[in-house]
């Protein structure tokens, strides 16, 4: 039996994997209210008030799983934030003002360079955490300052709708979406403060 609540589980269904401090469970028709994320997508909260479960794996399989899902979510933040790049980066190149492309103005270039920079951070942040869990070594720390660095993502993409201007704002435009994407994995792992606070701790 397991009484707590999940949030923001993704695409829930009537079968859910659940983590507890006894293990990773598996919940047959749980209570939910449904919920949608940034993105859009559906998603719901799992109810449970001593709702039967099926133990499945032990405690180290949980420690696994919220290993994989920060990876996991750092690659997915890597792949939005390069998507927002390219497309702001080619973006600047053709917009003109004044009669100038606005990638030809070094407050432009240096916004974007810090796009950029950002950019390049999570994606050694992440690989350095993959490549350590791979080889199956310790990769906390690693995994935690991937997980700042996909906080840091989000914050880049404010950046990038910036140098759109107002045409980054529009729900019909593709940067809208990475916009969101970023947000929503940003708040999947905690945001900066709380992998902060668990860097602090690890070290």
């Amino acid at each position: 039996m397991l009484s707590g609540r999940k949030v923001s589980v993704p695409y829930p269904s009537a079968e859910v994997l659940v983590t507890a401090d006894e293990g990773l469970f598996l919940v047959r028709e749980p209570a939910t209210a449904a919920e949608y994320t940034s993105t859009g997508e559906p998603a719901a909260t799992i109810v449970l008030d001593g709702t039967p479960a099926e133990r499945v794996a032990g405690q180290e399989a949980v420690t696994d799983a919220r290993r994989i899902l920060m990876a996991a979510v750092a690659a997915q933040a890597s792949g939005v934030l390069a998507g927002a790049l390219e497309l702001t980066t080619a973006y600047i190149k053709q917009r003109k003002q004044f009669g100038r492309a606005l990638a030809e103005f070094q407050a432009v270039t240096m916004q974007i360079a810090d796009v950029y920079i950002a950019a390049r951070a999570l994606d050694v942040a992440m690989w350095s955490a993959v490549w350590r869990l791979g080889e199956g070594l310790p990769a906390d720390e690693d995994l935690a300052l991937a997980a700042y660095h996909v906080s840091e993502a989000s914050r880049a993409l404010y950046t990038c709708q910036h140098l759109h201007g107002g045409l980054g704002l529009d729900v019909t435009y593709p940067l809208h979406r990475y916009f969101a994407q970023a947000r929503h994995l940003s708040q999947l792992l905690g945001g900066a403060d709380a992998q902060l606070d668990l860097i602090g701790a690890l070290v």
